[in-house]
């Protein structure tokens, strides 16, 4: 197995250079990962780190030369990205690439980025049910209880999820995952997308966002960050919800203002919160939170299972082959390809490095 850092998988006549990029601690290792990786040996060789990397000059020395570079927590800002000049493809492993590449100075180079979509539906739909639990049975406070010394069984009434009302806001795969599993359980289940879904409706009834909050005893969401869903569910949001209520977030942290959700919970308006997303990660400002009872919060976990790790690092292999062969997938960005014009995928900086 190459130690990190060193040159591995040299396909025969390949000329291009791809680079696993900083904290992808389950890249362990050619052999962990031999069937996925083989494919980028029609095109090049690979090399990867797995410390992460803040300071930009130290970054170009491991990308500098790169042709496309696997990219996990550093930021490939503009100036990053214009020094290095062989660079085609930035696979990003996860989803929310725009917080790590600047997506517009990429589009100006010609630099395609993607990322994974998909890859852990049902990991973080698992996850989202689990805070649930843990929240309206107080399995989080019980823990901490025996922990402590206390038996305090008769004082942690709970609530039985079956028969209770779900809202979920935001019905992409992630949602259609949650709806599926609540049904299995005994819930009725709301929703609210931007794209009412005929085809979910034999299992899911559509509302307008406020009539969800209004209507649901739990609430969960599943919605893309945009500049749309900024603070989707604000003070006002906050607001319409039921008095018990139950609020879950393992979407964007943004989605959510954490301020007027400590006050609501403060003031006993819900009944609790369970949260894996946050603005400001890996730093959030959680203090409004912390000495509150009636809140689960895990550190960004809910994608975390081996299943999902493995499937996203395999379809950031799939971007990259697919972008060589000429049928580029996942793309965030097209208008790098339609920089290139006639020239489809064809290098920046190295002859003949793309093909059409």
């Amino acid at each position: 197995m190459p130690l990190l850092g060193e040159e591995a998988g040299r396909g025969p006549g390949a000329t291009r250079l791809f680079v696993f990029l900083d904290g992808l601690e389950f890249i362990q290792g050619e052999s962990a990962y031999r069937e996925v990786l083989e494919p980028l040996r029609e095109f090049g060789s690979y090399r990867y780190y797995k410390n992460r990397l803040e300071e930009s000059h130290l970054l170009l020395e491991r990308i500098g030369d790169a042709h496309a570079v696997f990219l996990d927590w550093s930021n490939l800002n503009a100036e990053v990205l214009s020094f290095c000049p062989s660079l085609e493809i930035v696979s990003y492993i996860g989803v929310g690439a725009a917080n790590f590449v600047d997506l517009a100075a990429a589009s100006e180079l010609g630099i395609v980025v993607t990322n994974t979509p998909d890859y852990g539906n049902r990991s973080v739909a698992e996850h989202a049910l689990g805070l649930i639990l843990a929240v309206a049975r107080h399995i989080a406070r019980g823990d901490r209880d025996l922990r402590q010394g206390r038996w305090t069984s008769s004082q942690r009434e709970g609530v039985q999820i079956s028969g209770r009302r779900i809202g979920l806001v935001g019905m992409g795969a992630v949602g259609k995952e949650m709806a599926r599993m609540c049904r299995s359980l005994g819930m009725e289940i709301i929703y609210h997308d931007p794209r009412r879904q005929p085809e979910v409706e034999d299992m899911a009834s559509y509302r307008e966002l406020d009539e969800l909050l209004r209507e649901c005893d739990v609430v969960s969401l599943h919605v893309a960050y945009t500049p749309e869903t900024h603070n989707l569910i604000g003070e006002r949001e906050l607001s319409l919800l039921r008095p018990g209520a139950i609020l879950v977030n393992t979407s964007r942290g943004e989605v959510l203002d954490l301020k007027a959700l400590a006050k609501a919970l403060r003031e006993g308006r819900l009944w609790g919160a369970g949260l894996d997303n946050y603005s400001n990660e890996p730093h959030p400002d959680l203090s409004g939170l912390v000495g509150l009872e009636n809140v689960v919060m895990t550190p960004h976990i809910a994608f975390n299972t081996r299943e999902a790790k493995d499937r996203m690092t395999a379809i950031a292999v799939e971007n990259v082959v697919s972008f060589y062969r000429g049928e580029p997938r996942n793309v965030l960005n097209p208008e790098a390809l339609a920089r290139k014009g006639a020239a489809g995928t064809a290098g920046r900086g190295d002859e003949g490095a793309g093909r059409t």
